[in-house]
């Protein structure tokens, strides 16, 4: 079975292709390499360089006979989405409707869309479940909102089974300082470089980070059931102080911090119910935040080190 992975030099993408590749799918990667990474791409790779926004996609990979495609390429910062929200919108809404547009053309069967925890906003009611309103506070978190419901109409009609997985906050190695995790990518190049840690707001803001090996294996097993909308998180919020506290620890090192004023567009609390992937799909994460901390600054002071 083939799939193609839109974003499949990022750092989720090449966790997925890795998983993927391990059960015996065959993997199509496309990427424009704006955020992506070329170290992450491996000789055997296959790999069209392309933005999902361009023309002539469909005839680069008609003859792979794609059976799923897993959508991760998009612009991820809420920041950079507040300063430029036309961007997010022409990567994020325009590139989904095209790659569901594309979908349909291979006659692709599957099409999983990677969503946010931003699609909630700010709601007090952690952990949150499928069923809460939708009221982002961002032009990404809106951009998202708007591919879900493009995913859900699209897909409809195309008769494509398609499932959206929104992501709590996703960290691991080879992520970048932009997306719902950076912040941990920052404060361990901060830490390496021994530079005052910035912390916007209080730091008791809370966040579910889940590890990117838990994203790949719930895409794994989105693959092999029937679609839905998912929460993809462990059910445990995490605060930033508590964050620079486990770092602290795994570095035996002290850390100068600075805090700052709360970003537009931030919330406070974010927390997901998982239950609902948990029982349907068989999903649930293996990695605790404090483990999954503890391989990513591994990972970074091997590459130091190297």
């Amino acid at each position: 079975m083939s799939v193609l992975i839109t974003g499949g030099a990022g750092f989720i993408g090449t966790f997925t292709k890795n998983v993927l590749k391990e059960h015996g799918y065959e993997v199509i990667l496309v990427d424009n390499f704006i955020t992506g990474d070329r170290k992450n791409i491996e000789k055997e790779d296959i790999l069209i360089e392309k933005d999902i926004r361009e023309d002539g996609l469909f005839e680069q990979l008609n003859d792979f006979q794609i059976d799923s495609v897993i959508h991760l390429a998009a612009q991820t910062s809420v920041p950079d989405s507040i300063d430029d929200p036309a961007y997010d919108l022409s990567e994020n809404i325009e590139g989904t409707v095209k790659m569901l547009q594309l979908a349909k053309r291979l006659n692709a069967k599957k099409f999983i869309f990677a969503s946010s925890a931003a699609v909630y906003g700010e709601n007090p009611a952690c952990p949150l479940n499928e069923t809460e309103v939708l009221a982002p506070t961002s032009p990404y978190g809106l951009s998202k909102m708007t591919g879900e419901r493009y995913v859900q109409l699209l897909s409809k009609q195309y008769g494509i089974d398609a499932t959206i997985l929104r992501y709590a906050n996703v960290f691991g190695p080879k992520q970048s300082k932009d997306g719902e995790g950076g912040v941990i990518k920052i404060f361990i190049d901060k830490l390496g470089k021994n530079e005052t840690l910035q912390i916007f707001g209080d730091g008791g803001q809370t966040r579910d980070f889940i590890y990117v090996e838990d994203i790949a294996s719930a895409h794994l097993a989105a693959l092999k059931n029937p679609g839905g909308v998912y929460n993809v998180g462990t059910n445990t919020e995490t605060s930033v102080n508590k964050l620079i506290d486990v770092l602290t620890s795994l570095s035996d090192e002290s850390m100068d911090k600075q805090y700052m004023e709360p970003r537009k567009g931030d919330i406070y609390r974010s927390c997901l119910d998982n239950s609902q992937i948990t029982k349907e799909l068989a999903w649930q994460p293996k990695y605790s935040f404090e483990k999954g901390l503890e391989k990513t600054y591994a990972a970074f002071i091997e590459k130091t080190v190297n």
